[in-house]
Parts: C-alpha cells; sequence; structure tokens
C-alpha cells in the first residue's frame, strides 16, 4: 500500500483500530492465485495475532496456502465533492474518496479443530454480545454447529496504517468538509477529521505561510494546493 508521509495513521491509532473487533478482508495465496472473504476479527493481545473463523469448505480452508497471508481492515470512509471543500471557488478540485485502513501482513495458521473453532467464535461472541447469549442455543447445538467452522489466526509481523484524510488540504477545506459529514450523518468521518486532519491541516499551513511569507488569502491557498 503506497502512503504517503502525510496520510500515515500513527501507531497508537493504528493499535485501537485493530484492538477493536471488526470486519476486514482475508486475503490467502494459492496456486491459483489470491482469495479473499470478508469475516469478523478480534485481536488476541497475548500472542499477538488477529483471529477469525472459516466456513469448513471455503477454498480458503481447502487448498495450501503459499506465501503469507494479509487482513485489510477497513475503517471509515466517505465520497467528497469537490463543493464540500471551501476553497473550491478559488482553485477548483476534482472528487476524492476519503478512508482510513490499516493492512496486516503475516502467517496464517489454520485449526481444524472443532473445539478450536467453537472457542474462537466464543471469544468473538464475547466482544460483541452480553454474556449468556449463547446459552439459550444450548451446547449441544453450538458444538455441532462448530463441525462446521474452522479456526484462523494471522500473525501480525508487519502492519501499514493509512488515513487519507484531507490532511494536505487547505485548513478552510477541513472545517468545510467536517461541516458536511456531520450533515451527512458521518460522525466517525467528522471526528476524525476534527481530531487529526484539522490539526496537522493548520501545522502543514502555518509552515508553508511562514515559509513563503505574509500573502494574500488568494495567493495562499493557489500556493498550498
Amino acid at each position: 500500500m503506497y502512503v504517503p508521509q502525510h496520510f500515515e495513521l500513527g501507531p497508537e491509532r493504528t493499535r485501537a483500530l485493530l484492538s477493536a473487533p471488526g470486519v476486514g478482508n482475508l486475503v490467502t495465496v494459492h496456486d491459483q492465485g489470491p482469495l479473499a472473504t470478508l469475516v469478523p476479527f478480534y485481536l488476541d493481545e497475548q500472542r499477538d495475532v488477529l483471529v477469525t473463523h472459516l466456513v469448513r469448505n471455503n477454498p480458503q480452508v481447502r487448498e495450501p496456502i503459499t506465501a503469507q497471508g494479509m487482513v485489510v481492515l477497513d475503517d471509515v470512509d466517505a465520497y467528497v465533492a469537490p463543493a464540500y471543500y471551501a476553497t473550491n471557488e478559488e482553485t477548483p478540485n476534482v472528487p476524492t474518496w476519503d478512508y482510513v485502513t490499516v493492512h496486516v501482513w503475516g502467517p496464517v495458521r489454520i485449526d481444524t479443530s472443532p473445539q478450536r473453532a467453537l472457542e474462537v467464535a466464543e471469544a468473538l461472541t464475547r466482544r460483541m454480545e452480553r454474556e449468556d447469549v449463547l446459552t439459550p442455543v444450548g451446547r449441544d447445538k453450538l458444538e455441532r454447529m462448530a463441525r462446521a467452522i474452522v479456526a484462523v489466526e494471522v500473525g501480525i509481523e508487519r502492519v501499514q496504517g493509512k488515513a487519507k484524510m484531507s490532511q494536505n488540504r487547505h485548513p478552510d477545506d477541513v472545517r468545510s468538509l467536517i461541516g458536511h459529514m456531520e450533515r451527512l450523518g458521518e460522525d466517525d468521518m467528522a471526528r476524525f477529521l476534527r481530531e487529526v486532519s484539522l490539526p496537522y491541516a493548520e501545522a502543514r499551513f502555518a509552515t508553508i505561510a511562514r515559509l513563503r511569507g505574509a500573502r494574500s488569502l488568494d495567493e495562499e491557498i493557489r500556493s498550498f494546493h
């Protein structure tokens, strides 16, 4: 994944995203090429692995894995129209898409025992539900269901986080984008823009303005992009 320096997702936010249970794409490599499945993951912090489960008949389980696996965890994303930017009249923009994503690479381990599959499924459920949510299902049924799935672990050997969230824009653009995202109900997008993108854009713009000297607003906007 290509990550310009100003789009790097810091290690604290990267780890926070990994630590929260969520859905992602598990990508594995086989003789016939790469395969992928969208599945829920949770982080086993003691062993530093991402854990999930797959249906036993999935080709990712049945076909030998020939290389490291990859997990793609997307956090937030949204379309950004040119009109969302405050400086669009002075400097016309093109549409874009803002997003936050984390990529993880590491060895893939598959455990085909029903016992381990049930442990993994229950561990994920405990992170998402109240403690007794599986009690009405019954132990016998849960154990029968576990025979149809397998546990999968991806070791965390390399992590790369990217937040393409308008940090490289003029601060006025980021402020106007926050307002649009709030009106669209994209609260998580707006929160990241306010907490991360805006301070970065303000600091970057202040540095550029200081180096180039005082100019009119129009000149500053044109030189910023």
